[in-house]
């Protein structure tokens, strides 16, 4: 091999290599800022945010619950440094307010203003500030997976549309870092806002957007009533969904049965009922007002027979409980009493028996409905 043919061989080859370790070079100081990434993260959301946690399905706003009295103290020194800005209104408190931990969406809105407005009012009270100097934004989302706060992200001068950032860190910050990194989930940190991000913090619109799937609901189910399934009496039901603690049930029970000649069980039973749900419909708790409309003929011995010309009719009240198991599915238990009203006709119980008793009048009050419903859910 000649000296030309060994350069042409080699060189390429060294040159490869010594391009390939100064990029190595040059990468590595990033590799080894990585691990202070999150401290970083850490110390710029203790300067931006500080968050007031609630307890789940609570709304009253507790000074000693999980780090509030930290957050406290971190806003209070914002406020007070920034104290005469924010009362001529040239600085404003940007507070946004988190719920997901309630079944429906309105309640979760309803909820995160209230929270909002309970964090305010601590500030107005101690801080002597005013509800002008907040500008406050609510959601039905999650921040960086909470849902049961409110964030306090920046104060902010309204004209400049300058962040201005909470005071640093007091001396201890061993302990401040702590309590938000146990905070904020290590995943979760590159979604944190930091001050760059100011277009989803003037974007008030989109945070109060519903998620589709929060705003999913059933609006139809159909059920039926397996206890009286067990005693072969046909029945079906459907209920409607009219809004966010509301929906109309409607039963259809029918017993077309003559047993034996002594013994016949033949009505028909139309249940329609208005229902309150303190939650959210289909789940939970219910409280009903229904109605009983139908008519009978009974037999339950061999001398008489009693038949309703006119039918019944009456009303009561109910209690209930739907227990979903399955997506679509769910069992509910449910009672009720009140008062029925009928005139009947009673027969010899033989074959073209004739009437001997007409229009006698009955007045029941007890027990008007019981059941035991397997429920199918459908229609979001």
């Amino acid at each position: 091999m000649t000296a030309r043919q060994y350069r042409k061989r080699v060189f390429p080859i060294a040159y490869s290599s010594l391009a390939f370790f100064a990029l190595l070079w040059v990468q590595l100081p990033s590799f080894a800022q990585k691990p202070h990434e999150r401290d970083s993260v850490i110390e710029q959301i203790v300067q931006d945010t500080v968050i007031f946690r609630f307890a789940p399905g609570e709304k009253l706003f507790r000074e000693d619950y999980k780090k509030n009295k930290t957050a406290i103290f971190l806003l209070r020194q914002s406020i007070q440094e920034h104290r005469q800005g924010i009362k001529t209104g040239e600085i404003k408190v940007r507070v946004r307010g988190f719920c997901g931990s309630f079944g429906s969406s309105r309640i979760n809105l309803q909820s995160a203003k209230n929270r909002s407005n309970q964090v305010k009012s601590y500030f107005i009270t101690h801080e002597e500030l005013k509800e002008d100097n907040f500008q406050t934004t609510n959601s039905v989302y999650s921040w960086n997976n909470m849902s049961d706060l409110v964030v306090i992200s920046y104060l902010f001068r309204e004209k400049q549309n300058e962040i201005v950032p909470l005071p640093p860190l007091p001396e201890d910050t061993t302990l401040i870092t702590k309590i938000i990194a146990d905070t904020i989930a290590p995943e979760s940190t590159s979604q944190v806002y930091s001050k760059a991000d100011t277009t989803k913090h003037q974007t008030p619109e989109s945070m109060l957007t519903v998620s589709h799937e929060e705003e999913s609901l059933y609006r139809w189910a159909i059920k039926t009533n397996i206890a009286y399934l067990a005693a072969t009496v046909a029945n079906i039901g459907a209920e409607r969904v009219l809004d966010e603690h509301y929906s109309v049930d409607f039963s259809f029970i029918y017993s077309p049965y003559t047993v034996a000649r002594n013994y016949r069980l033949r009505f028909l039973v139309i249940q329609p009922e208005f229902r309150y749900w303190p939650d959210s419909p289909m789940k939970g708790h219910f409280f009903g007002f229904h109605l009983n409309i139908g008519a009978f003929n009974i037999s339950v011995d061999k001398e008489n027979r009693y038949q309703s010309p006119d039918g019944f009719y009456g009303a009561g009240v109910s209690y209930g409980y739907t227990l979903p198991f399955a997506r679509r599915w769910a069992v509910e238990f449910t009672i009720g009493a009140g008062y029925i009203h009928t005139k009947y006709d009673t027969y010899y119980n033989i074959p073209n028996g004739s009437r001997y008793k007409k229009n006698t009048p009955y007045n029941y009050w007890g027990l008007t409905k019981a059941g035991i419903n397997m429920v199918y859910k459908f229609g979001k």
